[in-house]
């Protein structure tokens, strides 16, 4: 150990000391331009790239299970594209798209804000799966909340958070799929994660808005190699180091070394897979794991199966000044969102510790953390319109990768027989004449 402590120390000392130390502030600052150029050349790409916005309404009698809109998404996963190095380099970035369930004073509406050039997609995605369904242009119905917020001179008032999971994001959520969890032990009929939302969306006062907000951006499938080694460990299975190429420079000699006296002086022949052990592999441990912990390894295992989206999850509740019932809804809203946690795999909470607009709460003194906890909560509430009202797909503390799956369970159009649906804005019924020859007397 000393000797290769030595050695680390003759590496630094001939590349920072003999003077050749300037190159690498020169490469960190040659990376630092090229970092903002492209971060500036991105924000001009997504806004010089034209929205629409569009309300979808389906057909009253739909009865349609969460897997239909499970399906829109993986057809609309088509948005992600691959970037060559220059296209990345010159700005070109995967754009977003957001989902909306709004409420104006208890009539839901759905919307879609995405890029012009895949309203087609969108268009094909949703009457593939509801026939009936009406897709139509509108305004953005948030252009008039103003983006800089002054209590002072606002004449309303709003909360509102950002949503995280609990757990990695290797760990799904509880999904429409779990029929154990979400189906009633004394009926047959599909009983909807997402009802409790409706209900809350619902039950608001006419002067009332709330907006539920998923802002996606396709991804690839890069992340789900940490889910491996997440599931390896699970299993038992011995971890696997790759060292990064920095680290294969300093081992360079040391493993150099060790092969000449292994090989020439021990006489063993290394082999395709490295230097023969004697010892046994260790049995696998997956005899001795629980049910559950096979559940939760073959829940990770299935989730990674489906493609997947990074996911900013917010929610909006708005009223006029002096009217805002933060004491009733904010509970609603919370305990409706526990329908789709699982104590054994993941859930979704509020993100209580960077975006709920209701700032921190005091730690030792309310009296001398007043003015403090008063400046928190304006730069949190400024902080949070800043991103939900353009939909952001990167601003925000945490990411949160989802499935198609996960993300049919907590955004899908109700079933209507299993929801309280009066109040969602839907196609209306065809009206005709009864037929002339209709057995009647």
């Amino acid at each position: 150990m000393a000797l290769f402590n030595e050695y680390l120390h003759f590496l630094i000392d001939v590349v920072l000391v003999s003077g050749f130390g300037w190159v690498f502030f020169l490469v960190a600052l040659v990376y630092m331009i090229f970092w903002l150029r492209r971060d500036r050349l991105r924000n001009e790409y997504a806004d010089t790239t034209p929205f629409i916005c569009l309300e979808v309404r389906v057909d009253e009698l739909s009865e349609k299970s969460p897997l239909a809109m499970e399906q829109v998404f993986a057809a609309m996963h088509a948005m992600h594209q691959n970037f060559t190095w220059g296209e990345d380099a010159n700005g070109k970035v995967v754009l977003s798209w957001a989902c909306e369930m709004v409420s104006f004073g208890g009539k839901v509406n759905y919307f879609f804000r995405l890029p012009t050039r895949f309203r087609s997609l969108l268009e094909s995605a949703v009457f593939a799966q509801y026939s009936k369904a009406e897709v139509s242009e509108t305004e953005d119905y948030l252009r008039n909340i103003p983006h800089y917020y002054d209590p002072e001179t606002a004449d309303f008032d709003f909360w509102g958070t950002q949503w995280l999971k609990k757990k990695d994001n290797a760990y799904p959520i509880r999904s429409y799929i779990q029929t154990q969890s979400f189906e009633h032990s004394a009926q047959e009929t599909f009983v909807d994660p997402l009802s409790n939302v409706i209900e809350v969306m619902s039950n608001l006062q006419p002067h009332e808005l709330m907006v539920y907000q998923l802002v996606l951006k396709p991804v690839n499938d890069d992340w789900k190699k940490h889910t491996k080694h997440l599931t390896d460990k699970l299993k038992g299975v011995p971890a696997k180091h790759d060292n990064g190429l920095f680290m294969k420079i300093v081992y360079f000699i040391p493993d150099l070394l060790a092969e000449v006296l292994v090989t020439h002086i021990l006489g063993v022949e290394k082999g395709e897979e490295g230097y023969k052990s004697a010892a046994p592999e260790p049995p696998t441990q997956m005899l001795h794991k629980s049910d559950v912990e096979k559940m939760v390894i073959s829940a990770i295992e299935n989730a990674i199966g489906k493609v997947s989206y990074d996911v900013r999850i917010r929610t909006l509740y708005l009223a006029p000044k002096g009217k805002l019932n933060k004491a009733v809804r904010i509970p609603e809203i919370v305990g409706a969102f526990r329908n789709f946690d699982d104590v054994n795999l993941n859930g979704i909470k509020p993100d209580i510790a960077h975006s709920w607009t209701e700032g921190p709460t005091y730690k030792f003194s309310e009296r001398f953390e007043r003015p403090y906890m008063e400046m928190a909560k304006l730069t949190r509430q400024r902080h949070f319109l800043h991103n939900f009202l353009p939909r952001s797909s990167w601003r925000g503390v945490g990411k949160v990768i989802m499935n198609t799956e996960e993300l049919a369970t907590i955004f899908h159009f109700p079933q209507v027989p299993h929801a309280r649906v009066s109040q969602v804005a839907r196609v209306q019924a065809v009206k005709a004449a009864p037929p002339v020859d209709l057995p009647i007397g």
